[in-house]
């Protein structure tokens, strides 16, 4: 349910918060998080007020006795607020989480671009705006800082809001002015309402004329303030910060692509608020591959005290970029200073889950990749699609979505599938370098990413009703070389992996990841049967979860194993600057400053890991 609908629900109440506030004038920027200290906040006194809660599943009503404090520079205004609340709800699947919110209206009436920001636990911030009665939406850009802490039974927030924002959908006040706002707080929201209680400082979020007004200090000096995040980023050479609030920064950075041009591409950084201060305090890293990973999904691995860095507003599918700019990325999130090296994991499906196990082959030493779907061998997927581009129609319609997508790839590779190139971009030609843990998962069903080119035993023949006339997925029909016919079972050592097969969960959607005690990859086949016209990856909306192998890899130990013969070899070539993957005069290596100090930043981790591994 819409946040802005659901505070509508509030009936109309007396304000408990004077219907005029003043902001003090303040000359330093507090900061922002979560921790409301006396010292930093002196210039604001504490407004402490009654809040009238409703809850509608059960119904009911309640108050609780809220706190609040307002103060503004020349260039910001600075807002926080702390509530009682015994229990903190932080989960985001399934969704139950405690919410705050500001909101500001440019007059009685709402109207479309009237700002409202947003702040959950574990450095979740949201900056959206008005579209509508009783809708919003994200803005284009976030701006602005929230925070938030949970601490003997009382939830505490801090805003960090520019003034005069270039956002037109942002608060746009100057220093003297008087803003209508409003301020909310929901506890333990979730999809039916259940035990949620709503709470407002002054009535229905929906209704701007029952508001109160917020008068800002005018005589004030801008204070200079930055971003925690946006200073402990500027530290990087690589990084252009566009962007930084609370735990999330939006950056720019170079890569060269593969016709060896220089380039720029951009991404999202989050960092848990613990992690912005300049100290020595380090943290599992969290990378998303081939595909922008959204921010509720990044404040889920944040609550987990990870790092995560992510690809943003990407130009092209992962298999059309190759990992040219994930490989750069990479290489900057790694020498973050507050990276723990030694816990990086890395992430991805489908042609994120194929980006995942290429960076796997790249990256030394690295805790662990998790694959889902991905494709295995280039040649036979992309022959999949061309060679019978002319039977692919409307009654396969997940694969008719994607041909334009292998068409694209194929400009890159070169129309013969069977030519040597899409094999050597293949993750089955970079098997003996990918050295670290693996968790992987396909399924039989799966339409998008063949099941063949994974292993004959786990074929569904399928029927041919409903199907093009002449629609296949076999091998020797698809392709025609060795290279283009290799399947993962022929060349995964077998005393590598271990398989399980599974059906679906049955009366759950979510099914945790089984974990290989003692061999590096640990494969899970969902048995689904027979693939079937109308799917794409899955058959069931299955989740796959994997709490098991993150505890069994993130122990800041690197096994002795991951240093192999063929890996080291792989490190000594990107040293040099010769190309890991050699082939029609494609560019894959990083510039050759970042190629070195990559390398020799992972040998000096796995060297600190132990005694045993100096001597390996």
């Amino acid at each position: 349910m819409n946040l802005t609908l659901l505070i509508s629900l509030l009936l109309v109440q007396q304000p408990e918060l004077p219907k005029t506030v003043a902001s003090a004038a303040c000359a330093t920027a507090p900061s922002i998080d979560g921790a409301i200290g006396d010292a930093e906040w002196k210039d604001a006194p504490p407004v402490k007020f009654t809040m009238k809660f409703v809850s509608l599943n059960p119904a009911g009503n309640s108050t609780r006795v809220c706190t609040a404090r307002f103060m503004n520079s020349a260039n910001a205004l600075y807002i926080a607020l702390q509530v009682p609340d015994d229990k903190l709800h932080r989960s985001l699947d399934p969704l139950e989480s405690d919410i705050a919110l500001v909101a500001f209206a440019r007059g009685r009436t709402l109207a479309p671009g009237d700002d409202r920001k947003g702040i959950g636990p574990d450095g979740l911030y949201v900056d959206k705006h008005v579209t509508g009665p009783g809708k919003d939406a994200d803005d284009a850009q976030k701006d602005g800082e929230g925070a938030s802490a949970h601490k003997d039974g009382v939830f505490s927030f801090e805003w960090s809001i520019p003034l005069d924002c270039k956002d037109p959908n942002d608060l746009q006040a100057r220093p003297g002015d008087a803003v209508r706002f409003t301020l909310a707080y929901i506890d333990a929201f979730c999809a039916d309402l259940r035990n949620t209680w709503i709470g407002a400082s002054y009535g229905s979020l929906d209704d701007a004329a029952e508001w109160g007004t917020l008068q800002l200090a005018g005589d004030v000096k801008d204070d200079g303030k930055r971003s925690s995040l946006g200073r402990r980023l500027a530290g990087s050479k690589r990084l252009k910060v566009l962007s930084a609030s609370g735990t999330r920064a939006v950056v720019e950075y170079s890569c060269i692509d593969p016709t060896g041009a220089e380039r720029t591409a951009k991404a999202k950084i989050f960092v848990p608020s613990a992690l912005q201060v300049d100290s020595g305090a380090i943290a599992p890293l969290y990378y998303s591959a081939g595909y922008e990973l959204d921010d509720l999904s990044a404040a889920a691995a944040v609550s987990r005290g990870w790092i995560v860095v992510t690809p943003h507003q990407i130009e092209a599918n992962p298999l059309v970029r190759t990992p040219n700019c994930d490989v750069a990325l990479l290489h900057i999130a790694r020498s973050l200073p507050f990276v723990d090296d030694a816990r990086v994991m890395v992430a991805g499906g489908s042609a994120g889950g194929y980006m995942t196990l290429m960076l796997a082959a790249e990256t030394f030493p690295l805790a662990g990749a998790a694959p889902d779907v991905p494709p295995v061998n280039l040649g036979y997927n992309a022959a999949y699609y061309l060679k019978q581009k002319s039977r692919i129609d409307a009654s396969v319609p997940a694969v008719a979505g994607i041909l334009p997508i292998i068409e694209q790839v194929a400009k890159v590779y070169g129309e013969n599938t069977d030519d040597k190139t899409w094999y050597v971009h293949s993750p089955l030609s970079q098997i003996p370098t990918m050295t670290c843990p693996v968790s992987v998962a396909w399924t039989t069903a799966d339409m998008l990413v063949p099941i063949p080119q994974i292993g004959d035993k786990w074929i569904r023949p399928f029927e041919a009703k409903g199907f093009p006339a002449d629609f296949t997925m076999d091998r020797l029909k698809l392709a025609v070389t060795q290279e283009s016919r290799m399947r993962l079972t022929d060349v995964l050592p077998k005393d590598a992996f271990e398989v399980w097969v599974q059906p679906p969960p049955s009366g759950t959607k979510t099914l945790e990841m089984p974990v290989s005690v003692t061999r590096a990859w640990s494969i899970l086949i969902l048995d689904e049967g027979a693939p079937e016209p109308k799917v794409d990856h899955l058959k069931n909306p299955v989740r796959l979860t994997r709490d098991k192998f993150y505890a069994q890899v993130l122990t800041g130990k690197i096994p002795v194993s991951q240093l192999t013969p063929a890996k080291l070899e792989r490190l000594m070539d990107r040293y040099a600057g010769k190309e890991w993957l050699p082939s029609a005069g494609l560019r894959h290596l990083d510039t050759p400053e970042a190629e070195k100090a990559d390398v020799l930043r992972g040998l000096k981790t796995f060297v600190r890991s132990s005694l045993e591994h100096a001597r390996a």
